[in-house]
This record gives structure tokens, C-alpha cells and sequence, in this order.
């Protein structure tokens, strides 16, 4: 008996008319049926063929479409920013010889502060000057490593917005997130831009703008109009914002709260949705957080709770369906990464001697954009015109397998993926491979779906 066709809620979210819904699956019905009746009544030297192409598949059939972290797309003026970052500081905020001296070790206890002592820390730590400047010389460093090889690399069109656009960054701190995309996105330089910075710390406001200054002048570029308004996750604006942006605001929120992630995840939602310009039919927001499975959990919420609401993923998911590493307890949770070798030469000096050194800059995030069903590209999990391809996004680094074998999981339209493979991929690389496998084996451990390539 055939399993009736339905609608899923996010298919009636984007508009979807379970007529077209029953055309599409009938085309991939009749669409594997030829496949079979080619494979059936082909002649011996034929199978041999295909089987043939099968092979070649497994190496050649692979496309790959994008890379969230490669370092070549950063702008070269960007680059060379951050590499002298701490020269930018000292241009704004000098420090003497003692504080220099006493700055690795003030990192270092900032660190304890913000991890195994963060149930004690107020969120107000950034009012102090001393853990302020231990901020900005370290975590905003480090932040500005990971959001510049993030935004370089997320599709040109998510940026694409109108002169004279209200830009809006939640939990701003020192400017980090404006700062960023300042620098990763040159297009983004030319427009008149009205950023709101919100945060509860003016201290922090106003040193982050004072480095925003600096750059923009360093890069011999207009700076946009940065409004600093002083308040929490809540606080009433005067103009709506047409790109809302936040970066780790809500792993620090959720420590003063013992509600269960799905409901804050809600409550952000309805607080981020709240400040967007709803008329704006292209409405975006995009949330960054660490990559550790709290954080990865709600994201993951949230973008759930985004889609019940109108928006769609546009990075780093392929699909619409349901997130296949939720982070729920036992399961994968989605995270990225990248090898922070290229990363500035005295930031890492400083790193060590704060007994802080990084070699994998780590990230949770999701860009979501209200949009009409059908509008984004590459995300679809119900209409696919070609069922043997399958797009997918490789969410680990290289994992050892049984019997000499290696491969990466990966998160696709079909579910998680475990790509068993002598290739060599990268977390973050979106890409597309040839697939005429009816069905998946099973990954016993994970519940992955095993594909060889």
C-alpha cells in the first residue's frame, strides 16, 4: 500500500500546493522506474557500462559549491587589518608598559570569568575597563578571525541589500559584528548604512566605535552612521531594521535562565522578529554562536522557530527539512570549523602567552532571509527535479573509520550523512555528488545514512 502524500508544515509555510507536491513525487517514481527498465533490459555489454559509470561516479561525480571558510575570498585591505589588529587598538586605546606587561595574565583570568566561573560573572563584566581591554585585545581579536572567514564566504546575494538600509546588532559589545562585516564585505562599504549597535554596556559601545572609526580610515572608506544605544535584548528602537545581527549574545542570556532551550528559543525569536521591518520582503537576520552543543541546540531551535515564522535557511543548510544534528543529548550537534594557522602572527604569540592557544576556530550559526517559496536557491527537500543528485554540507574534519576506512558526516535533505571516502573535504564545503542509490545503508553508531563516493 502506498504511503499517502502530505504536506509538512514548513512545505505549507512556503506556500506549497499539495498538487504539486504529488506531480513532483510522481516525477521521481517515474524517474527511478527508468532507471530501472534502462538497468533490466540492457544487454550484458551495456551492464557492464554502468557499472562502469557507477565506478567513475564514486570519484569524478562530485561537485563542490561552496567553501564557508576559505581563506582567499577575504578582502587583501581586510586581511591586512587583522593581521595588525593590535596596532588598530593601540591607535585608540594605548596601554603603558605595566599594562602590556600585566595583559596575558588579565586574559587569562578573563577566561575563567567567562567559563568554569561564568554562573558568578554579571553580564555587565564589560563596564570595567580592565576586563574590557582584555576583551578587545583577545576575544575581539579572535571573534574577528572567525566572523571575517565566515561573511567572505556566505553568498554575495544574502548581503545584497538597498542603499540606506537600518542594520541592527544585538548584544554589540565593542562593535564586533558591524566590524566584521565591514571588512569582509566591500560592496557593503559603498552603501549608506544606519547600523543600531545595542548593548548594556556604553563603555563597551564606545570603544568599539572609536576602533570603527579607525578602521574605516585605514581603509580610506565613508564609515556608516553607527547609532549606540545602551539597553538589553528587548529595548525599544526608534526605526525598524531591515538585517538584524547577533553573535554570541545568546550563550551568555541563557546562563541567567532555567527555561528549557525550546521555549527561549521562541522567546528570541518573537524578541529578534520584533525589531525586523516586516514590509521589507527580504527581511534577514543571521545568528552566530560557539560551536559547543549547547549553543549548536538552540540554534538549531531557533531555526526552527524562524521557518514556523516566514524565513528561510540560507546558510549553511541545503535544505528546508528538518535539522538532521539538533544537538539533542546523544546526537550530532551542527557546528563548523577551520585550522586557525593563518591566523595573525601576534595574536597567536599573545594566545600562548595567556596559556590560550587555538588551533581550530569553532562556530554554530544560521542566515535566515523572509523570502517567497522558491526564491532561494539551493534549498529545496521536496521538488528536486534530478532525485540522483544529492547536495549536502560537510559538518566535521576527517573521521577514522573501521577496517582502514575514513569519511565526514555531513547534513543533506536525506538526513545525516556519513560519507565514506579516500577524498579529501573540509567542514563547511557545500558540494554535490551523483547518487543512484535507492536507498542508503544505515551507520549503526549514528543513524547516518552511509554514502560511498
Amino acid at each position: 500500500m502506498e504511503e499517502k502524500i502530505q504536506l509538512k508544515w514548513y512545505e505549507k509555510r512556503q506556500g506549497i500546493k499539495l498538487k504539486d507536491k504529488i506531480k513532483s513525487e510522481q516525477r521521481k517514481k517515474e524517474f527511478l522506474e527508468k532507471q530501472n527498465l534502462k538497468k533490466n533490459n540492457a544487454p550484458e555489454k551495456k551492464q557492464l557500462s554502468s557499472k562502469r559509470i557507477y565506478s567513475i561516479q564514486k570519484s569524478k561525480f562530485v561537485k563542490p559549491l561552496e567553501d564557508l571558510f576559505s581563506a582567499e575570498n577575504i578582502p587583501e585591505d581586510a586581511k591586512k587589518i587583522i593581521e595588525d589588529f593590535d596596532k588598530v587598538i593601540e591607535s585608540t586605546h594605548p596601554l603603558n608598559s605595566k599594562q602590556k606587561l600585566l595583559l596575558p595574565r588579565q586574559i587569562r583570568s578573563l577566561s575563567h570569568f567567562l567559563t568554569d566561573e561564568r554562573g558568578e560573572r554579571r553580564l555587565g563584566y564589560m563596564n570595567q575597563t580592565v576586563l574590557l581591554s582584555a576583551y578587545v585585545h583577545y576575544y575581539t581579536w579572535w571573534n574577528l578571525v572567525r566572523l571575517v572567514r565566515l561573511f567572505s564566504n556566505i553568498d554575495k546575494n544574502f548581503f545584497d541589500v538597498k542603499d540606506s538600509s537600518v542594520f541592527l546588532d544585538l548584544g554589540s559589545g565593542p562593535l564586533t559584528v558591524p566590524l566584521a562585516l565591514f571588512l569582509s564585505r566591500p560592496e557593503l562599504r559603498k552603501k549608506c548604512i544606519t547600523f543600531y549597535c545595542l548593548d548594556i554596556s556604553q563603555q563597551a559601545l564606545a570603544f568599539g566605535e572609536n576602533i570603527f572609526l579607525s578602521v574605516a580610515a585605514r581603509l580610506k572608506c565613508e564609515p556608516w552612521k553607527i547609532v549606540r544605544v545602551k539597553g538589553e535584548l528587548g529595548s525599544a528602537l526608534k526605526e525598524k531594521a531591515d538585517f538584524v545581527t547577533s553573535a554570541n549574545l545568546f550563550n551568555e542570556l541563557c546562563d541567567d535562565f532555567k527555561n528549557p532551550p525550546d521555549f527561549l528559543a521562541k522567546k528570541y525569536t518573537e524578541q529578534i522578529l520584533s525589531y525586523l521591518k516586516f514590509e521589507n520582503e527580504n527581511a534577514r537576520y543571521i545568528i552566530v554562536e560557539p560551536g559547543d552543543p549547547r549553543s549548536a541546540r538552540l540554534v538549531s531551535l531557533m531555526r526552527d522557530s524562524f521557518m514556523r515564522r516566514g524565513f528561510f535557511p540560507v546558510s549553511p543548510c541545503t535544505h528546508f527539512c528538518q535539522c538532521p544534528m539538533d544537538g539533542k543529548k546523544g546526537g550530532k550537534w551542527c557546528n563548523y570549523a577551520f585550522k586557525t594557522d593563518n591566523a595573525p602572527t601576534e595574536l597567536k604569540k599573545l594566545s600562548e602567552k595567556s596559556e590560550l592557544p587555538k588551533e581550530r576556530a569553532v562556530l554554530s550559526f544560521v542566515a535566515f532571509q523572509k523570502s517567497k517559496a522558491g526564491q532561494i536557491d539551493g534549498c529545496n527537500c521536496f521538488s528536486d527535479e534530478r532525485p540522483e543528485f544529492i547536495s549536502m554540507r560537510i559538518t566535521s574534519e576527517l573521521i577514522k573509520l573501521p577496517g582502514g576506512r575514513s569519511g565526514y558526516y555531513a547534513c543533506s535533505e536525506k538526513g545525516l550523512l556519513l560519507v565514506v571516502t579516500t577524498q579529501q573535504f573540509f567542514s563547511g564545503q557545500k558540494i554535490r555528488v551523483l547518487n543512484l542509490q535507492k536507498k542508503l545503508p544505515i551507520d549503526s553508531k549514528s543513524g547516518a545514512c552511509i554514502l560511498e563516493l
